[in-house]
C-alpha cells in the first residue's frame, strides 16, 4: 500500500529546509519539491502544459533578475532561480523521453490491455464518486485519502494500481465516505483482485509511469517557484504596478481544479 497522504505531507515538509535557510540551489529545489508535495496533498490539481511551464520558467527567471535584491531581501534567494531552471530542463528531458518509453507500453497483450482497461474503468468510476460526495473543507482530507490530487493516467499501469490500493485501504479509514459513495464490500474485493491481478504489469521498472513520475514531480516543483515569485512581487513591486504586471504576465496561468479528476487523455502521452 503507499504510504498515507499525512504522512507523506509530514514527510515533505519535515524534510525540507525552511525558506529562511536555503543557502543552495540543492536546498531550494527540496523546498520546491516539498510545497508540490504540500500543494498535492490538498486533493487539488493544476492542469497545466510542463513545455510551456519550462519554457516560461525561463523568462521569469531573467525578467525576476532585475529584481533580485529586493525579492532576496524578502526571501526569494537566487538559488530558487537556479533551481527553477534545473527543473526546466528536466521537464524537457523527461518529455523527450516519453515517446521512447511510450513504445514499450504499446505492446502489451491484448489480455493485458483488457485487464489495465477495466482496472482504470473501475477506479476511475470510484475516484469520480468520491469527488461528487467530498467537496465541503472536511472532505479535502477524506479525497486526499482516496488518491484524488493524485496523478491518474488510465494507460499506466503504475497509476492504476496505485489508484486502487489508495481506495482499497481509504474504504477502511473513511467509512463515511464509503457509505457515501456506496462502496460495497464486494466492489471492494474486486479492486482486490484486479490489484492483485495488476501487479506484474505494474512492477516493470524504466517505463512510461517511471518518466511521467518524474516529469510531473518537477512540474509540481516549477509550479511553486511559479507561486513564491508572484506571492513576493506581489509585494515587492507594489510601488511599480506597470513592472509588476509585466512579470506576472509572465507567469503561465494554470486552471485548478479542487476535487476534480484530471482525466487520461490530459495526462502526458503514454
Amino acid at each position: 500500500m503507499a504510504r498515507k497522504p499525512a504522512d507523506s505531507a509530514r514527510a515533505a515538509e519535515a524534510g525540507a529546509p525552511h525558506a529562511g535557510k536555503i543557502r543552495t540551489v540543492q536546498d531550494a529545489r527540496s523546498e520546491l519539491l516539498a510545497r508540490a508535495a504540500l500543494n498535492a496533498a490538498g486533493a487539488a490539481a493544476r492542469r497545466s502544459d510542463p513545455l510551456a511551464d519550462a519554457k516560461a520558467a525561463r523568462a521569469v527567471v531573467e525578467k525576476a533578475s532585475g529584481h533580485a535584491a529586493e525579492l532576496a531581501r524578502r526571501g526569494l534567494s537566487p538559488h530558487y532561480a537556479e533551481a527553477a531552471l534545473a527543473l526546466s530542463g528536466e521537464i524537457e528531458s523527461h518529455l523527450s523521453a516519453l515517446p521512447a518509453a511510450a513504445l514499450a507500453a504499446r505492446a502489451r497483450s491484448p489480455e493485458s490491455a483488457e485487464l489495465l482497461a477495466d482496472a482504470a474503468a473501475t477506479a476511475h468510476a470510484a475516484r469520480e464518486a468520491v469527488a461528487r460526495i467530498t467537496r465541503g473543507p472536511e472532505g479535502r482530507g477524506a479525497a486526499r485519502a482516496f488518491g484524488l490530487g493524485e496523478p491518474f493516467n488510465a494507460r499506466q499501469p503504475a497509476h492504476v494500481l496505485r489508484a486502487l490500493n489508495r481506495i482499497i485501504e481509504a474504504s477502511g479509514t473513511h467509512p463515511q465516505v464509503t457509505a457515501d459513495i456506496g462502496l460495497l464490500a464486494e466492489d471492494v474485493q474486486t479492486m482486490q483482485d484486479l490489484a492483485s491481478d495488476l501487479g506484474p504489469l505494474a512492477g516493470a521498472k524504466g517505463g512510461v509511469a517511471d518518466e511521467v513520475e518524474a516529469l510531473l514531480a518537477a512540474q509540481g516543483a516549477l509550479r511553486a517557484f511559479f507561486d513564491l515569485v508572484a506571492a513576493k512581487a506581489t509585494l515587492a513591486l507594489a510601488g511599480d504596478p506597470d513592472e509588476r504586471a509585466r512579470l506576472l504576465s509572465l507567469l503561465p496561468r494554470a486552471e485548478e481544479r479542487r476535487h476534480r479528476l484530471r482525466p487520461a487523455e490530459g495526462a502526458p502521452a503514454a
